[in-house]
C-alpha cells in the first residue's frame, strides 16, 4: 500500500504541475558538506561501475529479519525515498519525496516485489498479472488485515489482496541529506502538511530539473535522528543515464501527442534500444492503442535494463492503429491517445541502526506517441 500510495501521489503531483501555472520560484538551499564523511563516497568518474543495488540485503537487528520472526512490539522503522523524473511532451518535471513509518511485517516481504520470472516478458494488459496473497484476515498475522489495492477511482483491483497493517502514520524523525544531485548535497526534511519529506521541508515535492545528474551515485545519509531507537541510515544507488529510445529512431511529434513518435510495424518484432544501466533495475513499457472510445488495447513489457529488448510479433500485431479522421475532433482525440509510457526503476536498500527495511530509488518516466510504419 505504501509504495503504491506514494507513486500515485507523485504521479498526480506531476500531472498537476504540467497543467498548472506559476509555482515556487525559490532556489533550493545547498547544505555544507558534513564534517564526518561516510567511509565510502560516490565518485562520478566511476559511474560505469554501478553501486551495489537490488541485491544487497538490508542490515536489520537480530529480530525483524523475516515476516515470521517480526516483532510488532519492537518494529523498528521503514523508510522510503523516491526521485521522480518525468518527461511528457518534452516537458520535464522532477520530484523527490520520502517518508518514515514504524515498520510493519509486510515491509519484509512487500507484495509489490518484482518476480524475476516476469523480466524480459510482455503481457496483454496494463500490468503484469498479480496473484492474491490472502483471502481473509485469518490468512494474515494478528495485526494485519487482508485488503486489495485500489485504482485511481477507488475501485478494488482484482487479485491484488494482500496482508497489510492498518493505521500507519508518516513520522518526523529529523532531517536527512542526499548527495548526487547537481550542486548538492541537499537537506530533506519533514513537511507536516503532506506528512512527507521534501527539499528543505517545504513546497509540493517538486525540485528544479537542473538538480538531476545522471550516471552518478546518489547517497542518502541520516545521522543522530530524533527517536532514541533510530540512530543512522544510509543507501547508495547509481542513477542511470537519462532515458531515451535510440532505436527505432523517434520522429518529431506534431505537438498534439505525448511526445516524439515511435513507429511500429504491426506483425513484425520490434527491437528497442536505449542506453542501459548494466542490467541493474528494470523498465516497464506500456503501449496503449485506442480503437475507439469503448475499446483500447494495452500491452506491457517488463525489461531488464541492459539496453535492448525485442517485443515479439504476437504483441506488435495488436498495435495496428485505427484510421482517424483529423477533421473530426473525436477522431483527432483518439489519435492523440495512442501512446507509449516508459517507466525505468532502480533502487537500493536503506540500512542502518534502527532501520528494519527501506528503499532509496529513482523512477524515470518518458512518454512517446505511438505510430505505425
Amino acid at each position: 500500500m505504501k509504495k503504491i500510495w506514494l507513486c500515485l501521489v507523485l504521479m498526480l503531483a506531476c500531472v498537476f504541475m504540467l497543467v498548472s501555472c506559476g509555482g515556487d520560484s525559490k532556489s533550493p538551499s545547498k547544505v555544507e558538506e558534513p564534517d564526518n564523511e561516510p567511509e565510502e563516497t560516490a565518485d562520478a568518474d566511476t559511474a560505469e561501475e554501478p553501486a551495489e543495488q537490488d541485491e544487497k540485503p538490508a542490515e536489520n537487528s537480530e529480530e525483524n529479519t523475516t515476516p515470521e520472526n517480526f516483532n510488532p512490539e519492537n518494529p523498528g522503522y521503514f523508510v522510503e525515498f523516491m526521485i521522480i523524473d518525468v518527461n511528457m511532451a518534452n516537458q520535464p518535471q522532477t520530484m523527490a519525496v520520502g517518508y518514515f513509518m514504524k515498520a510493519a511485517r509486510e515491509d519484509l516481504n512487500p507484495h509489490g516485489g518484482i518476480d524475476e520470472s516476469t523480466l524480459d516478458t510482455c503481457v496483454f494488459g496494463e500490468a503484469v498479472e498479480s496473484v492474491p496473497q490472502c483471502t481473509s484476515k485469518e490468512d494474515c498475522a494478528p495485526e494485519q488485515d487482508c485488503v486489495p489495492e485500489t485504482d485511481n477511482n477507488g475501485q478494488a483491483i482484482a487479485n491484488s489482496e494482500h496482508c497489510e497493517t492498518p493505521n500507519r502514520a508518516s513520522l518526523d524523525v529529523g532531517p536527512v541529506q542526499i548527495s548526487g544531485f547537481n550542486g548538492g548535497p541537499y537537506t530533506f526534511a519533514y513537511e507536516p502538511g503532506d506528512q512527507a519529506y521534501k527539499l528543505n521541508g517545504t513546497g509540493d515535492g517538486s525540485i528544479p530539473g537542473d538538480m538531476i545528474a545522471y550516471g552518478v551515485d546518489y547517497t542518502i545519509i541520516g545521522e543522530n535522528m530524533i527517536p532514541d531507537d533510530l540512530d543512522s541510515l544510509s543507501a547508495t544507488f547509481t542513477m542511470p543515464p537519462s532515458f531515451a529510445i535510440s532505436e527505432p529512431v523517434p520522429q518529431p511529434g506534431s505537438g498534439a501527442g505525448f511526445g516524439d513518435i515511435i513507429n511500429v510495424t504491426p506483425g513484425e518484432p520490434l527491437t528497442m534500444k536505449w542506453a542501459g544501466n548494466n542490467g541493474y533495475g528494470y523498465i516497464d513499457v506500456n503501449f496503449v492503442v485506442m480503437k475507439s472510445l469503448a475499446e483500447q488495447v494495452s500491452i506491457t513489457c517488463r525489461m531488464i535494463d541492459d539496453g535492448e529488448f525485442t517485443i515479439p510479433a504476437e504483441f506488435t500485431s495488436a498495435m495496428q492503429l485505427s484510421a482517424t479522421d483529423s477533421s473530426n475532433p473525436l477522431g483527432e482525440m483518439l489519435g492523440m491517445m495512442n501512446m507509449i509510457t516508459v517507466n525505468r526503476h532502480v533502487e537500493a536498500p536503506i540500512t542502518g541502526d534502527g532501520i528494519t527495511a527501506g528503499t532509496f530509488s529513482a523512477e524515470q518516466m518518458v512518454l512517446y506517441t505511438l505510430g505505425n510504419n
